[in-house]
């Protein structure tokens, strides 16, 4: 990466008003903030195969859809927060809510790196929420509270090149329409919570429902203006792609399903030094058919918590099992692309039908399979078994050390993997007569299925020591944790061997082993002073080690149609990329101007203006020694940046 200078400005503001309007009786609180941002990112594709990429598509397209080096970015949000709080009656309170959250920003999604501006988007978005709680004390041991509220989001995010087709070099440069992610969605979603707490000695019991409707529609064009993989600079040259998909079709899928939860949990206080909780919960999703409802998720939850002796030591121990929602974009998916309104056209280079580079096709070529997107009609949530125990310890009346051990197994992870690989080559196919590459099932292409079979596992060791004093306080954390999967951070992974999904299991993408933190604050001690007095320094410095990096060949090594195959030998995630450490501080001094108290601030990020490298390229090459460019950064945290900030309250 070269050394530059990345412009950025920002400015934040905001207000907040609070205070009773009728006394014991009715409140009201108000705060918005807004944030303006511009700044420029950075594109890290090598000027020379830009010059040769942007040549070669002039000369076949007139356009030149690859500029590298800096680009202008930025976004704008406000966050609206409005609560108001009635006391109905002496036993009744009731509280409404309002948040809104807007951002919109140019070339917000997937520019960078290696990634030309032509593969990015923009990002236009609006999120809002009502909720209305209400809460009412029956006697001395009982709380009811039901509460309420519906969303309203509304995302656009439309594409830099709306007219394509998309085109990847592995490991050189992605230019074109972007085809990653969806560019519309409207969701409405409406929630309601009913729960009751009774006290009955030493018990603190609760129990309730939990009722959730998402109404979403998703608009994914996906490969619609067609999307060329090439393997090479070298065969972008000679037009030779590796794999070459369009769809055609309708982008949109409407679905809404219903979400149930019940709930129960007792709070027991079995000793002035011992406390013990216990808890049931079952959800249940229904989502469109042909999906079945998976009806036994029933997760137990247990802990304890045990202060001996002196009291200066607290052990807590917990343990439990949570289900999530299967995602809406798995079944937005399965439901579009059925290979009827939606169909995928996949065809490697040379292939009867094939167009050549850069052209498209007019129309779903006659004859050729297609491509669908399914879904396992018995499909189970996700879930995780967690347990932690943690000891706290008090050193003093103002130092505290603490030690922690988590452990997370999480079992039907959703992944995808494609149940129709072809088992020979086409010419074995020719040989020996059989149609269809000899897929599973000769009637279809790739048959992408989405499936809830991915596995992971996370053990982690955090000791931290923590003061505070009058004046200052600080505190020093580790972390030593291990966390494998195999079923990567990429929305619906695929393994590189759709019949050996264990095959991948390996070090997760954020596997971190190592974390140091250390934060403090120290304000002045010289209260007297009329120019030191009211200072106050504050700042953290963290530290992680490197996460690792899958190493792919950039080709279709097993002849699968996927591109996602690593070199002959090499586990999944075997490398490891860059550490990152950062230090980041503030100076602040509060002021009495009459009956206001105004607050001045300067902070600075990564001060030190470390270079925190990242996202190395991952493309290792077909031969047994790896490409020149292996490894190397394709991005880089943000340098040193300084901001100067003003309160004022009253």
């Amino acid at each position: 990466l070269a050394t530059t200078d990345e412009p950025l400005a920002q400015q934040q503001f905001g207000a907040t008003f609070g205070g009773p309007i009728r006394r014991d009786r009715d409140f009201l609180f108000v705060n918005a903030e807004a944030t303006r941002n511009r700044r420029t990112g950075l594109v890290t594709i090598d000027r020379r195969a830009a010059s040769v990429i942007d040549d070669t598509m002039e000369r076949l397209t007139s356009r030149r859809p690859v500029a590298t080096g800096a680009f202008a970015t930025g976004f704008d949000t406000l966050n609206l927060f409005a609560r108001a709080d009635r006391q109905w009656a002496p036993s009744v309170h009731g509280v409404m809510r309002y948040t809104a959250y807007d951002v919109h920003g140019p070339n917000a999604r997937t520019v960078g790196a290696l990634n030309a501006p032509t593969r990015g988007a923009g990002l236009d978005n609006l999120d809002q929420t009502v909720a209305f709680t209400m809460s009412s004390v029956g006697g001395a041991s009982a709380l009811h509270e039901l509460r309420a509220q519906a969303t309203r989001s509304r995302l656009d995010a439309p594409v830099n090149d709306p007219i394509g087709p998309a085109v990847n070099i592995a490991g050189v440069a992605s230019f074109g329409t972007s085809t990653a992610s969806p560019t519309a969605r409207a969701l409405d979603m409406y929630q309601a919570v009913d729960a009751v707490s009774w006290q009955r000695g030493a018990q603190l019991i609760k129990g309730g429902a939990d009722v959730l409707l998402n109404r979403v529609d998703i608009v994914f064009p996906g490969a619609l203006q067609g999307v060329y993989t090439f393997s090479s600079l070298q065969t972008f040259l000679e037009g030779r792609y590796a794999t070459y998909q369009q769809a055609f079709g309708t982008p949109s899928q409407f679905q809404s399903n219903w979400k149930l939860a019940l709930f129960a949990q007792d709070e027991w206080r079995a000793r002035q030094d011992l406390t013990v909780n216990a808890g049931l919960r079952y959800d249940a999703q229904w989502l469109p058919p042909p999906i079945a409802l998976d009806g036994n998720n029933v997760s137990p939850r247990a802990g304890i918590a045990w202060s001996p002796g002196s009291h200066r030591t607290i052990v807590r121990a917990n343990g439990g099992v949570f289900f999530d929602r299967l995602p809406l974009r798995a079944t937005s998916n399965a439901l579009q692309r059925d290979g009827v309104k939606y169909r995928v056209a996949v065809l490697p280079s040379g292939a009867p039908g094939a167009p050549v580079f850069p052209s498209v096709l007019p129309q779903f070529p006659d004859g050729l399979l297609v491509s669908v997107t399914t879904i396992d009609p018995f499909i189970q949530s996700a879930s995780s078994r967690q347990a932690a125990l943690s000891i706290e310890h008090a050193l003093d009346r103002s130092m505290s050390i603490e030690a922690v051990y988590q452990h997370v197994a999480g079992r039907g992870l959703v992944m995808s993997r494609n149940v129709n690989a072809p088992t020979l080559s086409a010419g074995e196919a020719a040989r020996l007569g059989v149609a269809n590459l000899g897929r599973p099932d000769p009637s279809f292409a790739n048959v992408t299925r989405v499936e809830s079979i991915g596995r992971a596992a996370y053990d982690g060791v955090t000791v931290a020591v923590q003061a505070r004093h009058a004046r200052w306080d600080a505190r020093v954390g580790y972390s030593l944790s291990r966390a494998f999967d195999d079923a990567g951070n990429f929305f619906f992974s695929q393994p590189q061997d759709a019949g050996d999904v264990r095959g991948d299991w390996g070090p997760s993408d954020n596997d971190q082993r190592h974390r140091l933190t250390v934060s403090g604050a120290l304000a002045s001690p010289w209260r007297q002073n009329v120019v030191l007095r009211e200072w106050r320094v504050s700042g953290i410095f963290s530290y992680g080690s490197a996460l690792p990096f899958n190493p792919l060949t950039g080709t279709d090594r097993n002849n699968d149609t996927n591109v996602n195959d690593r070199p002959v030998g090499f586990p999944r995630n075997s490398f490891r990329g860059f550490d990152s450490a950062t230090l980041d501080l503030r100076v602040a001094r509060a002021v009495a101007i009459g009956a206001a108290r105004l607050l001045v601030s300067v902070d600075g990020f990564n001060v030190l203006n470390r270079t925190n490298l990242a996202l190395p390229n991952a493309i290792y090459g077909v031969g047994t020694a790896p490409l020149a460019s292996f490894g190397h950064a394709t991005a880089a945290g943000d340098p040193r940046q300084l901001q100067i900030g003003a309160r004022i309250s009253w």
